[in-house]
């Protein structure tokens, strides 16, 4: 790609626009692209726009020098008053192309996206290789539709293509999400360190069934891993998990985990409780998810399951990462419910995903894992 010159790199009077993601991982797969666009304009004046729910995420981003969030209401005359330069637009949306054309930026980037190519000033090229297509697959007899990637190139690779449109360093780099320091007692509201090794679970997923790994599988992979470790364990998720997190609770009691062993606190955190939360853990176990993607930026270690969807597009970004998944003749599908057996998730035996976690615990099993 070449440079384009949309706006000069060393002046101070430059102010740019990043359109944020609308999504948790989304937003974190684009921090490595923000940490170039910083380094190509050092002297900018950097805003990031994104929905209030995701503000926790950038509020200590060395990268940026503002924040301003958005609710279903959109404050355009706001944005017209900071006299933006560029705007540079993560999302495909069409809704984040018109608002920043409305908003009377006079130079907008990104890709072409869905119907809005007009309302860009300069769109990056999309390799064709990365564009969804689909096709139907046949699997024991039952015929569905699934979405196919031709390239395996990661999400955030992606977005660095945007930052070398404008002239600078695509290479890829690890995103960090950052906390202050007064933010950490945020955990004496859910749990305290009582020295033993906390691990996290996360055993929903708001995309939809077919990225879940079973509710009682995690819940025998606690119980095989309580009996070989000290490890307590921490529920999180959304509130769109709060029942499975209740059941794998319920299942965890009935084991006779002691009431210190088991907090779950699905659907009772904020993000930023969930952030501090998953930082304070040696392990997070989880299905693909956002939260997988911040455990992954704080430097936690995650066990990350994986069935309709690809870790090659979409993985944690981090060297401390342990991806399970089986190959099966029909994953990735990226459907949100399983059309057949649900064969990719119930190949991942429980044996597999403790002897993940005791390795990323630094733990020896010397047992035979067991189904």
């Amino acid at each position: 790609m070449t440079q384009s010159p949309i706006f000069a790199t060393d002046s101070q009077s430059t102010r740019i626009l990043i359109r944020a993601t609308n999504w948790i991982g989304d937003s974190v797969m684009t921090m490595p692209a923000v940490q170039r666009i910083r380094e190509l304009a050092p002297a900018a004046h950097i805003t990031v726009l994104c929905p209030g729910k995701l503000t926790d995420l950038w509020r200590h981003n060395p990268y940026i020098n503002e924040l301003i969030p958005f609710g279903r209401k959109f404050d355009l005359n706001e944005l017209r008053r900071r006299q933006f330069d560029v705007a540079i637009i993560f999302p495909n949306s069409f809704r984040s192309a018109w608002e920043c054309k409305r908003a009377g930026i006079p130079r907008r980037v990104g890709f072409a996206g869905r119907w809005r190519r007009f309302l860009l000033t300069d769109v990056v090229h999309e390799p064709r290789g990365e564009r969804a297509t689909y096709e139907n697959r046949t699997v024991d007899g039952k015929s569905f539709r699934v979405k196919v990637f031709r390239s395996t190139r990661h999400q955030s690779e992606r977005y660095l293509d945007i930052v070398a449109y404008l002239g600078g360093n695509r290479d890829p780099a690890p995103p960090r999400v950052r906390l202050a320091i007064e933010e950490m007692p945020a955990l004496n509201k859910f749990m305290r360190d009582d020295g033993r090794p906390v691990v996290a679970m996360n055993a929903g997923a708001e995309y939809g069934p077919a990225k879940r790994w079973p509710a009682e599988r995690f819940a025998q992979t606690a119980i095989k891993v309580t009996e070989l470790t000290d490890a307590r364990w921490l529920i999180v998720g959304g509130r769109d998990a709060v029942d499975i997190a209740r059941e794998i609770e319920t299942q965890l009691r009935e084991a006779k985990l002691d009431e210190g062993s088991v907090v779950n606190v699905a659907g009772q955190t904020t993000l930023l409780d969930l952030c501090a939360l998953l930082r304070f853990c040696k392990v997070l176990l989880t299905n693909d998810t956002g939260p997988m993607h911040i455990a992954a930026a704080l430097g936690t270690p995650t066990v990350s399951i994986w069935g309709s969807t690809s870790p090659e597009l979409t993985g944690p970004l981090s060297s401390r990462s342990v991806i399970i998944r089986e190959p099966v003749e029909c994953s990735p599908c990226f459907l949100r419910k399983c059309p057949i057996d649900f064969r990719c998730m119930e190949r991942i035996q429980v044996g597999t995903v403790v002897k993940a976690i005791l390795e990323q615990l630094g733990v020896v099993d010397k047992s035979t894992p067991k189904p």
